[in-house]
């Protein structure tokens, strides 16, 4: 009496060695639109475009943020703390001037997720060669000025460094220069916030192979070292793209990474993280890239996979975080992305819903115990009411709490 469910899984967790061993506080990319995969047109099936009507906003609305929160909140020990929102460019663009304007549905957003400690970055991702994230941060900071809510961070997802990468020719090595200099603009417009930046474990060698290896060095501010020792410097925090869905190979590709990382960086402010990205979408053509159990466009579900892992569930993504931590204690795990099939009912992948859970308890001072049905008579007062165990009825009684902050 008194410790609610959520709490007696944690403790559970920690005596069978699951939280700690697979390292709490993921993060997940929260991009435009949802896959439904209960959707009569869909059939459990994800389209190959995405104008299809299986798709909807991921957090526009009141339904979709519940979603959202179970989501985050879905299993003990592997909470989602920090989230990458997209779609919010178009929303603070005009967040400043005279006649600046606030996106009410962003502002209930970012209020309903502090309330419930999730952080949000505002996402970026236009990847192009001017790397018009820059200007883009600065909008982050003028939206926190001026409106009734704020940013945590601002994330960016240029991949045009991918585009340019070779080692060998003097117009990609300035290309990938201009980057650096791109990015460190891009810190200094998002501070005083946190800038996380999404990198790829290949631009760290020039030859990947373990037989060939070759890094990629670039003197940069008067210091030479790899290409990704240079983007850790500038920015806050980073993930890293290892585009498989082997734990075995997702250390691999980022122990490097993760090596300098963890000796230049770890702990030297609140929020640096390092966190390893598990692709949960389908792509094009190679299964063995994500964790999603078929191809865009399949005609069944699972389809064959003969590469990679034989395991294509959310329990083997899990898995696969856990192999991970375990050889990299500080790491954490990555989710690409909410909506893709993560948390969409597809096979293999549970929709996470929202729920009140019937056992945790608040302990008023007179002795009286009180449960969500009382939270849910008066939530604008009761939604931040803690049990003894320090779990608020925010997370405690999502249904009760769904719409307010």
């Amino acid at each position: 009496r008194g410790l609610s469910r959520m709490k007696l899984l944690q403790i559970l967790g920690l005596l069978l060695g699951v939280v700690g061993a697979n390292g709490s506080d993921y993060a997940m990319y929260v991009w435009t639109r949802s896959f439904d995969a209960f959707h009569p047109d869909c059939n459990g099936l994800y389209p190959p475009e995405r104008d299809s009507p299986c798709f909807s906003h991921n957090w526009e609305t009141p339904e979709a943020r519940k979603h959202l929160w179970a989501s985050c909140r879905a299993t003990p020990g592997r909470e989602v703390t920090r989230i990458f929102l997209a779609d919010v460019w178009n929303r603070i663009k005009y967040s400043a001037g005279e006649d600046f304007l606030c996106d009410a549905a962003l502002e209930t957003t970012l209020n309903e997720a502090k309330a419930r400690g999730i952080e949000v970055y505002a996402l970026f991702a236009d990847s192009t060669e001017a790397f018009s994230e820059k200007e883009m941060a600065l909008a982050a900071n003028q939206f926190n000025d001026n409106c009734g809510a704020s940013f945590d961070g601002v994330a960016v997802n240029n991949e045009y460094f991918s585009q340019v990468r070779g080692c060998d020719n003097a117009e990609n090595q300035a290309a990938q220069l201009k980057t650096l200099d791109d990015l460190k603009q891009t810190a200094q417009n998002a501070s005083p916030m946190p800038l996380h930046f999404s990198v790829s474990w290949n631009w760290e060698c020039c030859d990947c192979s373990d037989s060939s290896y070759r890094e990629r060095t670039l003197t940069w501010d008067g210091k030479t070292k790899s290409a990704l020792s240079h983007m850790i410097d500038i920015v806050d925090s980073v993930d890293v793209q290892v585009a498989y869905n082997l734990g075995s190979t997702m250390a691999d590709r980022s122990e490097t990474p993760y090596q300098y990382w963890d000796a230049t960086k770890a702990g030297t402010t609140s929020s640096t993280q390092f966190y390893v990205l598990a692709y949960a979408n389908p792509n094009e053509s190679l299964c063995q890239l994500s964790f999603a159990p078929h191809l865009k466009g399949a005609t069944e579900v699972p389809d064959i996979c003969t590469k990679g892992n034989s395991e294509r569930t959310e329990a083997s993504m899990y898995q696969a975080f856990d192999e991970v931590v375990t050889a990299q204690p500080s790491a954490r795990g990555g989710i690409h992305y909410h909506g893709g099939v993560y948390s969409t009912g597809m096979v293999g992948w549970p929709k996470h819903e929202c729920s009140d859970d019937a056992t945790w308890e608040f302990v008023k001072n007179n002795g009286k115990v009180k449960r969500c049905n009382w939270v849910a008579n008066r939530p604008d007062r009761r939604c931040k009411k803690k049990d003894t165990s320090g779990v608020s009825a925010f997370v405690a009684c999502c249904e009760a709490c769904a719409t307010y902050y």
